[in-house]
């Protein structure tokens, strides 16, 4: 993008940031509805190792997920201008692991909105908009974002429309009630600050880091369960700091939440605007969110262990 368009484009996100929403906001449904759920997941896969696990757990829920695709997202510079592709990569790795090779669409979204080569459009973005206009108010579109919230923000901007077709269900994991900052905002800032602002339907996943398992722990309980199993435990072991007690399974709990809402204590608040230092602003009210303050421990693994099983038993 030449210099100019892109000043353009930042210039006109930043005065979003600035503004009230256009229209109100959407109540977002929570708890969930019982039922199959059409969900699109928005992965950062290649950041590390949570996604995967995550990813794990979803695919042996088919009749609480209506997986209609995958959406491959950037790492920010972590994972530099490849990041995308990295994502997509692994992504079709576990979808291998799974037995589910070939199942499900898998697209690629967009890097950081602060890159100089910012591209104008995108197929996972596209996507998102697709299958959300093929939703409906009654019946939404779950975007589950375990990265950044980079497509979100581009989806809603590209067609506003969706909003009420729309759940953006988002892994903050932020320092609440001071600052909206953990690795998902820090790797795009100006979409972070977005998606508080935009008039969507808004879950803030906001806790995980007690979603910690052992060595031993996953060595016993998941890698006996098939490929996917061993998989997940054969990436602890690329890393000294995957292998601590202390590495902790964070987008893991965004899944088991939706599965099992009861497991994930919340409450209903009022959105705050982000400032440019990240720190909440609650003297701005943009519109009432869900934000799920915890998540137990024990019931997402136990989800996690009877994916496994369920997936290594189907004979995929």
């Amino acid at each position: 993008m030449r210099p100019g368009v892109l000043a353009l484009v930042l210039a006109a996100a930043c005065a979003a940031s600035q503004e009230k929403p256009a229209s109100p906001r959407p109540a977002a449904p929570w708890p969930p509805p019982a039922g199959p759920l059409k969900v699109v997941v928005d992965t950062d896969t290649a950041n590390e190792i949570d996604d995967q696990y995550a990813l794990a757990l979803l695919l042996g829920f088919p009749e609480r997920f209506k997986l209609e695709g995958l959406v491959a997202a950037h790492f920010g510079k972590h994972g530099g201008p490849g990041g995308v592709e990295k994502s997509y990569k692994e992504i079709l790795e576990v979808l291998k692991r799974a037995g589910m090779e070939g199942k499900f669409a898998v697209r690629k979204g967009l890097p950081p909105f602060d890159r100089a080569d910012w591209p104008t459009a995108s197929e996972g973005v596209d996507f998102i908009v697709e299958r959300a206009r093929a939703a409906t108010p009654a019946d939404p579109l779950w975007l589950v974002l375990l990265g950044p919230a980079t497509d979100a923000v581009a989806a809603l901007r590209k067609d506003p429309s969706i909003a009420d077709r729309l759940v953006v269900f988002w892994h903050g994991r932020s320092q609440w009630p001071t600052k909206c900052l953990n690795f998902n905002a820090d790797n795009d800032r100006q979409a972070a600050r977005l998606v508080f602002e935009m008039p969507c339907r808004f879950i803030l996943f906001d806790t995980g880091a007690q979603l910690r398992a052992s060595l031993e722990e996953t060595a016993r309980r998941f890698a006996p369960r098939g490929p996917l199993g061993a998989y997940l435990q054969e990436i602890r072991s690329r890393r000294k700091e995957y292998m601590t007690d202390k590495k902790g399974i964070f987008d893991l709990g965004d899944i088991a939440a939706l599965i099992d809402p009861a497991c994930a204590p919340w409450e209903r608040v009022q959105a705050p605007a982000v400032r440019d230092d990240m720190t909440y602003d609650f003297s701005r009210r943009n519109g009432e969110i869900v934000r799920i303050s915890d998540v137990a421990r024990d019931r997402a693994f136990d989800l996690l262990e009877e994916s496994l099983k369920r997936i290594a038993g189907s004979g995929r």
